[in-house]
């Protein structure tokens, strides 16, 4: 067993044996109802005591709802941050595309509106979570919403341990496509209030289609990582909503337009209630 790994459950009291958390994963686990980390060089060490200080210091500020805990052994490092139940938003609209019904229609409404009141929460403290992405949402068991893998996340009093050069490319806002692709790669980039607007109604829409929403092209030999980012920038390959909705919802096809249109000082979400009360699942 990976020392590091053997530290941790030792550090936590478990016993119970560790997986991967995928079957390409060698140093994430998940054991108990924790998530572990570990990493021996420095390089690889400072991303996760990153996410480790930033879970921390949410929780502290009552902006998320577990604590994380960290140790060392000789030069490594290992991270553990509790297991959060529920399923991603992604898995989450999977489920509902399968066999839409007017029921999941409430639900989406009601998640969308708890995921941007949390947005909201997180900016006013001063965060960003700096990759907004599907799986990146936890719909929990009650019918809240939770961000999750905080590798990203920074603060003024906790800036990144580098550049941040952007999240999930098909969530990312146009204009921080355009500073991508002019910049060099240590050149940090700034992330908007507007920009992570952006990405949760790009979130939303994916979720909800199952389509890519901005851009129709994948990654492949004929495609590179600089053509994605050229399409988010000028929308040149964006697809239409309409032919891709599962269900019809005015309500959210409104929502959608208002908060990922390409001018980011017109974005907004579009009347679109954060009061109301949060449908259960």
């Amino acid at each position: 067993m990976d020392p590091l790994l053997a530290a941790a459950l030792r550090h936590l009291g478990i016993e119970d044996p560790p997986r991967p958390l995928t079957q390409d994963h060698t140093t994430a686990w998940r054991a108990g109802q924790w998530k572990i980390k570990t990493a021996t060089e420095p390089a690889d060490a400072a991303p996760l005591l990153h996410e480790a200080r930033a879970v921390a210091l949410l929780h502290a500020r009552g902006l998320h709802p577990v604590d994380a805990t960290s140790g060392r052994l000789a030069q490594g490092v290992w991270t553990a941050i509790p297991w959060r139940p529920g399923t991603t938003l992604w898995d989450w609209g999977l489920a509902a595309r399968e066999i839409p019904s007017p029921e999941h229609a409430r639900r989406l409404r009601g998640i969308g509106r708890h995921a941007f009141a949390a947005l909201h929460r997180l900016h006013a403290a001063g965060w960003r979570h700096g990759d907004i992405q599907p799986a990146n949402i936890l719909v929990t068991p009650d019918g809240a919403i939770e961000f999750i893998d905080h590798d990203l996340t920074h603060h003024r009093d906790l800036p990144l341990p580098g550049p941040y050069r952007g999240g999930m490319d098909q969530s990312t806002a146009p204009e921080i496509a355009r500073e991508l692709l002019g910049t060099e790669p240590d050149v940090d980039i700034t992330l908007t209030t507007e920009a992570e607007i952006y990405s949760l109604g790009a979130s939303l829409r994916w979720a909800w289609t199952g389509h890519a929403p901005a851009t129709t092209r994948l990654l492949g030999p004929d495609v590179t990582p600089r053509d994605i980012l050229e399409d988010i920038a000028t929308g040149r390959h964006r697809p239409p909503l309409s032919p891709e909705l599962p269900w019809a919802d005015p309500e959210l096809e409104k929502l959608i337009a208002a908060t990922t249109t390409p001018d980011p000082s017109r974005r907004s979400t579009g009347g679109f209630s954060t009061e109301d009360p949060i449908p259960g699942r």
